[in-house]
């Protein structure tokens, strides 16, 4: 009974020995310690027991692998589904396989559809630039053939195994890998990628390690998806967010618009002018405002910028200036720009739009805004404001036209018909502020190139109306009726000057005095026309005289004078004109060329395009006409004289 009791506590004492190294989760050797220690006799049933021990100890082990693999599994998952960058997510992903796996590099490739091959990610480890840039055909190397498959792959020895394509075998020995898993990342039947862990040694990888990583693709899969749909999404939201800003300020944009216009139109029904339309834009677009035609000069300003202060008091864009030249080089002044166009406004780097005023294929003008920056709101602003400025300028133009008609009527009537009704002719000239009982002063105006003559009208009707007179066409010239000037020398001057500046071409007047009444308006016209022809013929374009100023060539307004002028020209000059006449030479407008170069004969034949021999032989031929002294002294002068009254009476 004792020994029996004895043995019984001998083998109590080792198993709770056993369960205390169970509980406290003793190492390998400290079980096989317990077993070496125990008496020879006792081992036999000792040794069972360690051995179930020792199973126990490793289900356990087991259990608490899976047990963290779970919760790291879980936490994964969780972490994945917070992610909403699609860069985050991919990188979570390969962190957790290396993590999780415990390997030495993990990585993740996409596949290309475009390309139809797949390409390398991400990686976690990966040390050589090569393999990061890899690409792989579908099919090729291990994890092209996961691609292609779906299917998980996994080698403890991947230069060894031939079940794999070895096209990228130096990119994968330059990262010195060997064992290598990949498995596919799916999203339905469709794969999406391959997710890959590796070391750098032979190793094989357990089918619980494969599923592992299976497990952690299939999570990263829904990841990957709900990433991409997430950044789908906030796109659209962004998309959606920027499209209801464009829509808010069009919206803004058109209310502005529809102000602006508004305001304009009230500007032309009120019969406002070019002054009030440039001041509006300033105030409403924020900056200077120049209103030019066609010729760049200044109709209109407002604003305080120097340019505009500039062109306000020049009368047009200062020169040099890069808006000037844009002007005059027709870079925006093109009957082809109906765009607003950004051109440098001064040296000293300011900007500025320009929107051309047209009218169907004519240009009326530009508004030139002077400031650094015009969103697309004021761009179409300022074209709503140059259409508004067209309008404008077409209605005045209209009544001009019809002004100028009736002012052309009466002037017709008035010089050509004058006897046919007088009183009816006072009434209607009273009716446009002249009257025809009071002294005037009459002007002819004509310029060479006949191409002027409605633009030489326009200017002449603004500038008669200002000084309360008439202006209008009669037979070819622009006649002009200003109420009487104590100079009318001073006065034609002027005129001239102004109509030449307008067309910007030399403009002749020739002006006359005219007493009370229509006959003496009459005559003082044929005077001041008399006057006109004179000048053009001694070449006087873009003056402005009387015939007071015209020195001798006065004679011409006198029938007696004018015979006694033809007498001389014939006594002092008849020969030359007689063998011009029937010869067709060129004796007369040789001599006057050789009177207007002072005689010298080089620039005589330059002038003239001839050769000097033939200025000799045609000098020969008038002095046989006209005698050996016609070039020296007294006789010189009365054959210059001569030749420029025959010039005059010929034009007259």
């Amino acid at each position: 009974m004792h020994s029996t009791t004895t043995r019984s506590r001998a083998e109590v004492e080792p198993t709770a020995r056993l369960l205390r190294l169970l509980r406290e989760d003793a190492a390998h050797s400290e079980y096989e310690a317990l077993l070496e220690r125990c008496p020879e006799q006792d081992r036999p049933w000792l040794a069972p027991l360690v051995d179930d021990a020792l199973q126990v100890r490793t289900r356990l082990e087991e259990r608490r692998r899976r047990e963290a693999e779970l919760g790291a599994l879980y936490e994964t998952a969780g972490d994945l589904s917070s992610l909403r960058d699609l860069e985050a997510v991919l990188q979570a992903i390969v962190r957790r396989a290396h993590g999780l796996l415990g390997t030495d590099v993990a990585y993740l490739m996409l596949n290309d559809s475009q390309r139809g091959d797949t390409y390398m990610r991400v990686t976690d480890g990966i040390r050589t630039d090569a393999f990061k840039q890899t690409r792989l055909a579908m099919g090729a190397g291990l994890g092209g053939l996961v691609a292609k498959t779906a299917v998980p792959y996994n080698t403890p020895d991947y230069f060894a195994d031939l079940r794999f394509e070895h096209s990228i075998d130096d990119v994968v020995r330059g990262e010195g890998l060997i064992s290598i898993q990949g498995v596919p990342l799916k999203l339905g039947e469709n794969v999406i990628g391959v997710l890959f862990a590796a070391n750098r040694r032979v190793r094989p990888f357990s089918d619980h390690e494969v599923a592992l990583l299976v497990s952690l693709a299939n999570h990263a899969a829904i990841a990957i998806e709900n990433a991409t749909l997430f950044q789908d999404v906030r796109r659209a939201v962004d998309e959606l967010t920027e499209a209801n800003s464009v829509i808010r300020a069009h919206s803004e944009s058109i209310e502005r618009a529809a102000a602006l216009h508004e305001r304009l139109t009230t500007i032309v029904l009120d019969g406002g002018g070019m002054a009030d339309v440039a001041q509006t834009l300033a105030e409403v677009l924020g900056g200077s405002i120049l209103v030019l035609d066609p010729r760049g000069r200044t109709m209109a300003a407002a604003g305080d910028d120097p340019l505009v202060e500039q062109a306000r008091s020049q009368g047009t864009l200062p020169d040099p200036c890069p808006a000037a030249h844009a002007v005059r080089d027709a870079r925006v002044l093109s009957t082809d720009a109906r765009r607003t166009r950004r051109i440098p406004a001064g040296a000293d780097g300011s900007a500025a739009c320009a929107t051309p005023i047209v009218a169907g294929s004519e240009l009326l003008g530009v508004l030139l805004l002077v400031r650094d920056h015009l969103d697309a709101s004021g761009v179409r602003s300022l074209e709503r404001a140059a259409l508004v400025t067209a309008l404008m300028l077409l209605s005045e133009r209209t009544v001009a036209e019809a002004e100028h008609r009736l002012r052309g009527e009466i002037l017709e009537d008035l010089l050509g018909s004058p006897h046919r009704d007088r009183d009816g002719l006072r009434r209607r000239a009273t009716l446009m502020g002249l009257d025809l009982l009071s002294p005037h002063t009459v002007f002819a105006a004509r310029c060479r190139d006949s191409t002027h003559r409605r633009r030489i009208a326009d200017a002449a009707a603004s500038y008669a109306a200002h000084a309360r007179g008439l202006a209008g066409e009669y037979r070819g010239d622009t006649v002009v009726l200003l109420p009487q000037d104590p100079d009318p020398d001073e006065a034609a001057r002027s005129l001239a000057d102004h109509l030449s500046r307008a067309v910007d071409s030399p403009v002749t007047v020739g002006a006359a005095t005219a007493a009370p009444g229509v006959d003496a308006i009459v005559e003082a016209h044929h005077d001041a026309a008399r006057c006109l022809d004179v000048l053009l013929a001694l070449d006087r374009d873009g003056e402005g005289a009387s015939p007071s100023q015209l020195g001798v060539y006065g004679l011409l307004f006198h029938q007696t004078g004018r015979d006694e002028l033809h007498r001389f020209v014939r006594r002092t000059i008849g020969p030359v004109l007689d063998y011009d006449t029937a010869r067709g030479g060129e004796l007369a407008r040789t001599l006057l060329t050789y009177f207007a170069c002072d005689t010298g004969l080089g620039r005589t034949a330059a002038e003239l395009y001839i050769h000097v021999n033939t200025l000799y032989q045609r000098i020969d031929r008038v002095t046989a006409l006209l005698g050996p002294h016609w070039r020296h002294g007294d006789q010189a002068l009365q054959v210059h004289l001569a030749l420029k009254i025959h010039t005059v009476l010929a034009a007259a």
